[in-house]
């Protein structure tokens, strides 16, 4: 979460998904979810003894429903996305976030413990026949799973909420469904392989103890607009590099066995990689789009001299906004192309920054959420058609500013 920006700045929706997927795959680790794993399995071999087909069939559907519980979750966070970025305007909300964030995380580190209910287990275990059946035991998955997973998808939720997409939230859940379902298709292909699962141990209590530094980046993620860029940079690199100490040679209760000691040593290695290439000095940044801060009367100036004026109503907190600037905004050939024109930046991101006269200009324009972007042309005129409201590509902006100063006189 912490470094959606750098995802968004290479404008690459795939990575950030691929993200969602793999976490997806490590919620099978954790206590609740993976000694479920040979009960699924055997639920799908019992009921297509011999016909690895029917099995994967059968899985398949079991994936579909685990999917779907989360897609719904994903859609409703997405709907209420608006009221969520407003109260994220407020630091107490933003101190009150995190602070829950961490407080569910410490059942990650054993000073709590989190369990589905016994009559909830013993149900999935007796699921009925077919595929409405192996649908429904999906769907049930998602209850069973949410005391581990729960701090997780709550995390990923106010993330979604912020984008206030419903599409975006529908696929990024249902990726997420996805990735914790794939598991049982690829051992469903023999189902006797759950036999040779490794067997829960110390290992699978490390798995939880890395989600749960995984929520600490989470919270830092969202007191990011009371940090600061620098302290958030600083403050993410000495948790990844105290996390990879941790994780890779300090935590005690993976040390046994062959294999893993080594595997927790590479992970720790790569995180702790991770927080030192935060902080090694890199290039100069991209430059952005010369805003300049919104005043009605300097606009009013802009758009009586005859320029093209854009207004960019932004936010800190709304991700789609932080995508925009990072991407478009920063592209050569939009810097280049708003060069001969005016910009103005309305931040508003906390309501200390909403003046009387700001509410005004958001009421008379019709701006009901971030980000809008207006375009007026040489005569002053607000090209409605071409107004922005989410993120656009460079390649979208350019046509649509080209189209705005074509039809200038």
């Amino acid at each position: 979460m912490e470094h959606l920006s750098a995802i968004l700045e290479h404008h690459s929706l795939l990575v950030g998904l691929l993200a969602v997927f793999v976490g997806g795959l490590a919620l099978n680790l954790t206590p609740c979810v993976y000694p479920m794993i040979p009960v699924t399995l055997a639920f799908f071999s019992g009921q297509a003894p011999g016909a690895p087909a029917r099995t994967i069939r059968l899985a398949l559907a079991y994936v579909i429903g685990l999917s779907l519980s989360y897609a719904v979750l994903g859609v409703i966070a997405a709907q209420t996305g608006a009221l969520l970025g407003s109260w994220l305007q407020h630091p107490l909300i933003l101190v009150a976030v995190a602070a829950v964030i961490l407080g569910l995380s410490l059942s990650m580190f054993g000073l709590y413990e989190l369990r589905a209910p016994g009559w909830l287990l013993g149900r999935v275990g007796q699921a009925s026949a077919g595929f409405g059946g192996a649908l429904i035991m999906g769907l049930m998955m998602g209850l069973i799973a949410a005391p581990c997973i729960g701090p997780f998808v709550l995390g990923l939720l106010l993330f979604v909420g912020r984008l206030g997409q419903p599409l975006m939230g529908l696929l990024v859940f249902f990726v997420l469904g996805l990735g914790m379902g794939l598991p049982y298709v690829l051992l469903a292909l023999g189902a006797t392989s759950a036999g040779r699962l490794p067997k829960a141990g110390p290992w699978l209590v490390w798995c939880k103890q890395a989600l749960g530094l995984a929520l600490w980046g989470l919270a830092l993620y969202f007191l990011r607009p009371l940090l600061g860029p620098r302290l958030v940079t600083w403050g993410a690199a000495g948790l990844l590099i105290g996390s990879g100490i941790y994780l890779g040679w300090l935590e005690r209760a993976a040390r046994g066995g062959r294999v893993f000691p080594w595997v927790r040593r590479a992970a720790g290695f790569v995180v702790v990689a991770m927080g030192l290439a935060l902080v090694i000095p890199r290039g100069v940044d991209r430059p952005s789009v010369a805003w300049q801060p919104f005043q009605e009367p300097a606009v009013r100036q802009a758009l009586a001299a005859g320029q093209p004026v854009l207004i960019d109503v932004y936010a800190d907190w709304c991700l789609p906004c932080v995508e925009l600037d990072h991407v478009t905004f920063r592209h050569p050939d939009v810097v280049r192309a708003l060069a001969g024109a005016r910009a103005f930046r309305l931040d508003v991101t906390l309501d200390e920054q909403i003046s009387e006269e700001i509410e005004a200009f958001l009421s008379a324009s019709q701006i009901y959420g971030v980000p809008t972007v207006l375009l007026f042309d040489a005569r002053g005129t607000e090209r409605r058609e071409l107004r922005i409201m989410g993120f656009v590509s460079p390649k979208e902006f350019l046509e649509r500013w080209q189209r705005l100063i074509g039809h200038a006189p």
